[in-house]
């Protein structure tokens, strides 16, 4: 039997990918510790960042929580913008549009979770260079 073992993913061992206005680390990823399920990350977006590109996963479901800040999430063909505020939960079922914006003062911490597994930017290469440029 080939049973995996639990890991500890250390704060001190994560390395940030740098967007354009916010830094993102893949915690756990099947390209960081091979999970099978899911992914799951921290973003820490500047004043005035924005989750650019706006997004839909068609075959994924998101979940987003709000550590510390205050940001808007722009939601659903309607692009309606909802105020968020620290312990709000988003969740995003498939194909369902939405970005994330920074018009504050202080940096917003969020925790990202996409199942099934799976990163947009390694999924999307083209997006992942533009946004390391603020092409997008």
């Amino acid at each position: 039997m080939n049973k995996r073992k639990a890991i500890v993913i250390r704060a001190k061992d994560l390395k940030p990918i740098k967007y354009s206005g916010r830094d993102n680390y893949k915690i756990v990823d099947p390209t960081t510790v091979k999970s099978e399920e899911l992914t799951f990350g921290l973003c820490v977006m500047e004043p005035g960042g924005e989750g650019k590109p706006g997004q839909i996963h068609n075959d994924q479901e998101e979940a987003m929580f709000i550590l510390s800040g205050n940001g808007i999430a722009v939601l659903n063909d309607e692009k309606e913008e909802i105020e968020l505020s620290p312990m709000d939960t988003i969740y995003i079922p498939k194909g369902a549009y939405h970005i994330i914006k920074n018009p504050n003062s202080i940096p917003l911490q969020l925790l990202w979770i996409l199942s099934p597994a799976g990163w947009i930017f390694d999924r999307r290469p083209e997006w992942g260079k533009k946004a390391k440029k603020g092409e997008l």
